[in-house]
């Protein structure tokens, strides 16, 4: 469920990956987005998109996310329109970029990591968010779930990744972290979509 400046804000945040790298696929969107997440947490103690995000096979992945992704949109569909090209689907914007529910920071973070990737293929992104010592890999290997995955056996779990891990040495982000859990906490009753 997410209110409907979260919406703007995932939705405008696809926009300007889209419009900014050529053939964006689905896989490297979802990657995309995590790293948004991290990489803010880890700067700012905040998450840039807030979206919730669980351990499979290829990386991190908001669920509800890929699903929207998968089919026609229904959560994004006022911003995005999915092309399938052997039979991989790529995502294009329906309309302008809005930076209104961004700060400058996250305009700054987005920006940086849009450059930092754009020319980089999906496996590329698998890969760094499954090196040893991230929180996918650490997560996984927790719930003895890498061997399943690399066997096949496994391609998703409903293990979420907990994202205090990452600043547990920090105790300013962990706090301004927190700060945000409990104050999202307290306003789930309001969700509108």
């Amino acid at each position: 469920m997410y209110f409907k400046n979260d919406i703007e804000k995932l939705g405008n945040t696809i926009i300007y990956l889209a419009d900014r790298i050529d053939d964006l696929s689905k896989t490297k969107l979802l990657k995309i987005l995590y790293l948004l997440d991290e990489f803010s947490i880890k700067e700012f103690g905040l998450p840039f998109l807030n979206l919730k995000y669980e351990v499979w096979q290829l990386g991190p992945v908001a669920q509800d996310i890929f699903i929207d992704l998968s089919d026609e949109p229904i959560i994004l569909k006022d911003y995005i329109k999915i092309n399938t090209f052997e039979n991989k689907r790529y995502i294009q914007s329906k309309k302008e970029f809005s930076d209104d529910e961004f700060s400058d920071n996250e305009l700054n973070l987005l920006d940086k990591l849009t450059q930092t990737v754009k020319n980089e293929p999906a496996y590329v992104l698998i890969n760094f968010t499954h090196k040893k010592d991230s929180l996918w890999y650490n997560t996984a290997s927790r719930h003895n779930l890498l061997e399943m995955f690399e066997m096949g056996i496994k391609n998703s779990s409903n293990i979420e990744l907990n994202f205090e891990e990452i600043i547990q040495n920090e105790p300013i982000k962990l706090s301004i972290y927190n700060h945000h859990k409990e104050l999202e906490s307290s306003l789930k009753g309001f969700r509108i979509c």
